[in-house]
């Protein structure tokens, strides 16, 4: 049976039947596709291609000139997201500023209810900002670091939130303290135990990426936090990867500090982020951008921005909503079992190196060929197959992300296998 919009919310409780929008006489105009709850309802195991295909076909427009194996970079939307905001966009546009000034502060708080609930936390312990890079920066640089304070870091963690802290060590506000992570741990004892052993006097944070994206390795956060916090440490978790890829309850990740994105694996449009902090900690937090008026206590303070991406915003509770449906548990199944089969496959091959350990680690898996560049790889993927991967830096050889997404076939991470082999032929 298929379910109009309206039936589609109220199943869900997406928190979009605003019936206040002057330009909405109903919720179910918002949609077009129509959603048949059985195509969710069924199994849909991790190996189950008719199932996935269904999905792909009827709830996502993918690209038929090539593949895409780099959807690390941000999530295509569903169609019905993919709707809904370009509802929303009209909306925005042609009620212009009765709706920015009049409409939408309230709407905006109820988007971020049903934000704070997906997460499991307090709306009063989220800000919406516009990626997951400017939430951390909001944590990063204004973490209450005293004189001789030391944060850890190491190379897998994010680019961008290693040069945050490597700005504040420039400016002479805290000492960086970097290690080699192992690429292929043996088990979550060791990634906890390389993190302790590392650990100084001085150390007052530790930077911690929850889902690398240079390897996909997946960190035991709440174990290390733990330590970390037993030890009078703070951490700052880098979570742009995760929501979404892997389930994982943030209350539970017992990290004060967490910044995630929504256009990565939740499929929101891209220019939405969220920086989580607990309430308690709020105030201790000094603003990045002004404010001078908001409570010191009031995470509103670190936020803000000036004029929002309205209909981005809008559509988080859609994308939330249809991510529900998908069901994580299906969703992680599914990317690990299409990473598995290349990576078992190339695995096999002498002259392949694959840096990605099989059992920590989701849709993201990287690989090099000895002796050969990693540009001159994707390239040739590229140019002769049609097949989109992208270059990471890693040590002096780099490596080669593969990044599949829920409306990958499985054909299609044949066709790169053999893709791989033919260079190597």
């Amino acid at each position: 049976m298929q379910n109009n919009r309206k039936r589609f919310l109220r199943q869900l409780g997406a928190g979009l039947m605003i019936p206040w929008l002057p330009s909405i006489a109903s919720a179910a105009e918002l949609f077009n596709t129509p959603i048949d709850s059985n195509d969710f309802e069924k199994d849909g195991k991790a190996d189950d291609e008719k199932y996935w295909k269904n999905i792909a076909r009827k709830y996502y427009s993918v690209s038929k000139d090539y593949i895409n194996l780099e959807n690390g970079y941000y999530g295509l939307q569903p169609r019905p997201v993919l709707e809904s905001f370009e509802k929303n966009i009209r909306l925005a546009n042609r009620d212009g500023a009765r709706f920015a000034r009049k409409v939408y502060p309230e709407l905006s708080a109820s988007i971020k209810k049903s934000l704070a609930a997906f997460l499991g936390v307090a709306p009063e312990e989220i800000i919406i900002t516009r990626n997951a890079t400017e939430a951390l920066n909001i944590a990063i640089q204004g973490y209450p670091f005293k004189e001789g304070d030391e944060v850890l870091i190491n190379q897998l963690d994010y680019f961008s939130m290693i040069e945050a802290f490597r700005l504040l060590e420039k400016r002479g506000k805290v000492k960086v303290n970097a290690f080699d992570m192992p690429l292929l741990p043996a088990n979550e004892d060791q990634i906890v135990e390389h993190y302790s052993k590392m650990i100084t006097a001085r150390t007052r944070v530790i930077l911690l990426t929850h889902v690398s994206n240079i390897n996909g390795l997946i960190i035991p956060v709440a174990r290390i936090a733990a330590m970390a916090k037993a030890k009078g440490i703070d951490t700052i978790t880098d979570s742009a990867h995760a929501l979404g890829q892997v389930k994982y309850s943030l209350p539970e990740l017992n990290s004060d500090f967490v910044g995630m994105n929504l256009h990565k694996w939740i499929g929101n449009p891209i220019g939405a982020g969220v920086l989580y902090i607990k309430k308690e900690r709020i105030r201790e937090l000094n603003v990045l951008f002004g404010d001078v008026n908001t409570a010191e206590d009031n995470i509103g303070k670190l936020a803000h921005f000036g004029t929002t991406p309205f209909a981005v915003n809008m559509t988080i509770p859609d994308s939330l909503a249809f991510h529900k449906l998908m069901n994580i548990e299906k969703i992680s199944a599914r990317l690990h079992y299409l990473k598995s089969i290349w990576v078992n496959e190339l695995g096999k091959l002498p002259q392949v190196e694959i840096v990605t350990p099989r059992d920590l680690s989701c849709a993201i898996a990287s690989f090099r060929i000895k002796d050969k560049k990693v540009s001159e790889v994707a390239d040739y993927l590229y140019k002769q197959h049609s097949i989109l991967t992208v270059n990471r830096a890693l040590g002096k050889e780099g490596c080669i992300r593969v990044t599949p997404s829920v409306y990958t076939a499985a054909g299609d991470i044949d066709k790169f296998v053999v893709a791989v082999r033919s260079f190597l032929s």
